[in-house]
């Protein structure tokens, strides 16, 4: 539920348990709400009771998938960020290694033309 419709009606309250109660109250209200407006309209039309029923499970249900969803996705970045950091060691050490590679190379070759 956003919590720009919970905003108004809670505030105010210093109680945790309250504020939470009368989300879920809300929250209740909306959803039989939503019933009856699905119940009415098959009534009238009973053919569109499988898009209301769709209609009205995405708009309850992806909060929920949002909750499930949110510390997966945030696993995946800081397991995206372990490896970008671990890359940028090994590249780190693999240029080290060739700049020493290139001193060498560079030392043995202005010895050998001096030589």
């Amino acid at each position: 539920m956003p919590a720009g419709e919970t905003s108004s009606i809670i505030t105010g309250s210093s109680d945790g348990s309250s504020e939470r109660r009368e989300r879920e109250e809300l929250g209740t209200g909306r959803l039989l709400t939503s019933a009856a407006l699905i119940g009415a309209g098959m009534l009238v039309e009973p053919e569109l009771l499988g898009g209301a029923l769709l209609g009205a499970g995405l708009v309850y249900g992806l909060p929920l998938v949002g909750r499930v969803l949110r510390p997966v996705a945030t696993k995946a970045v800081q397991l995206g960020y372990s490896a970008v950091a671990s890359v940028g060691d090994l590249l780190a050490g693999a240029r080290e290694q060739v700049e020493g590679i290139v001193a060498t190379a560079r030392s043995d070759y202005q010895r050998s033309r001096a030589g």
